[in-house]
């Protein structure tokens, strides 16, 4: 690599982390109710949702709130975990709830929710 492209990229490896040691980005998985899949060493079942979140295009007097019931599997150890989002202070899981698909009044369409091994 010539120094000059060395000099360009730089700056871009910086950002995406590739050259700062430790520097990890979360891995996401995506799943709907009754999926799973891996999510770094873990398998993740999305067992049920409840969502009471505000649809877009309504007015609400509270945001609401998305409850996910997933079993995590590492290994032998199985654990059963409820997880929501926003997520509450007290929060110390490594796995969270980064996002789900968003609710519109009048119309039931499939969850997806976003699963992150870290922030």
């Amino acid at each position: 690599m010539t120094p000059l492209l060395r000099r360009a990229l730089l700056p871009l490896a910086l950002l995406s982390g590739a050259l700062l040691p430790g520097a990890a980005h979360a891995a996401t998985l995506d799943l709907k109710p009754g999926q799973s899949g891996q999510l770094g060493h873990s398998t993740v079942t999305l067992l049920r949702t409840q969502d009471s979140r505000c649809p877009m295009n309504a007015r609400c007097i509270q945001a609401g709130e998305l409850v996910a019931t997933i079993l995590v599997r590492e290994g032998q150890r199985v654990r059963l975990l409820r997880l929501k989002l926003p997520e509450t202070a007290a929060s110390t899981a490594a796995l969270h709830i980064s996002g789900a698909t968003a609710n519109m009044a009048g119309q039931r369409l499939p969850l997806s929710v976003t699963f992150s091994d870290g922030d």
